[in-house]
């Protein structure tokens, strides 16, 4: 009788042990944010944004960030650069945001470098579509249907680029940029808070494997900082570091 009651005792304790430990690995991700960056609201009867990251792609919404604002906008990441031969590949996978038309693209930055000025940019896609709850949990409606002559590839060469979303319900100044001091210069309505653009390395779920040269992108083109009105992946990409200002020599 003893040794039954023990073994059920030893049971309760192993599963409670597990259970904290399961605890733990799911929390220890989620202390990354940088003092600096902005918070993430949650989603309007949506998805959260933690929620979308962890459930669908394996990632944590801060420690797997790529573009974290540490000091200022201005010194965020936001620009690409082709990694190897071929295309190009930027695809919207879920749509979250206004029912009205939304597109994106690539820009080439201004030559001068400065976000004064326009970039060049290019339109690949848009759609009229709404993901709802359900498309999420069952996969349905996944990505959102693009209109008619959309594409996805495209060839930039060898220099930096940059990519975009835009929503034609909205007074934009070109839409959003991966480049937080081009939306702080172009768009009135955001440059408070210009960064809108949150990316991370692809992972698939399937095998929690992170693809090569495969990124992760959640949009943000209006004020309640969501984060997923559009989310997207480009491939055959790296992301391109901030360089520090070059000191004079003494």
């Amino acid at each position: 009788m003893m040794r039954r009651k023990w073994n059920s005792l030893s049971l309760v304790a192993l599963a409670a042990l597990l259970a904290v430990a399961d605890l733990a690995t799911r929390c220890v991700p989620c202390a990354a944010q940088e003092p600096a960056q902005p918070k993430v609201a949650p989603g309007p009867n949506e998805p959260d944004w933690a929620a979308i990251l962890r459930d669908h792609y394996g990632l944590s919404m801060f420690a797997d960030l790529k573009n974290p604002v540490k000091s200022t906008t201005e010194s965020t990441p936001g620009l690409f650069r082709r990694s190897g031969p071929g295309p190009v590949v930027y695809t919207p996978v879920i749509a979250l945001g206004l029912e009205t038309r939304t597109r994106g693209g690539w820009y080439i930055p201004a030559p001068s470098g400065s976000p004064a000025d326009r970039p060049a940019r290019t339109e690949l896609w848009s759609y009229v579509h709404k993901n709802t709850t359900d498309d999420l949990r069952t996969g349905k409606n996944l990505p959102p249907p693009l209109a008619d002559g959309s594409k996805t590839q495209f060839d930039p060469g060898d220099r930096p680029f940059g990519l975009w979303v835009a929503n034609d319900g909205l007074d934009e100044g070109g839409g959003v940029f991966t480049e937080p001091a081009l939306v702080a210069r172009w768009n009135r309505r955001l440059a408070r808070q210009p960064y809108k653009a949150m990316i991370y390395p692809f992972r698939e779920k399937s095998t929690g494997k992170i693809v090569p040269h495969s990124y992760l992108i959640g949009w943000e083109y209006s004020t309640n900082d969501d984060f997923q009105d559009v989310v997207c992946r480009v491939d055959n990409v790296e992301l391109v570091e901030k360089e520090s200002p070059k000191q004079a020599a003494p």
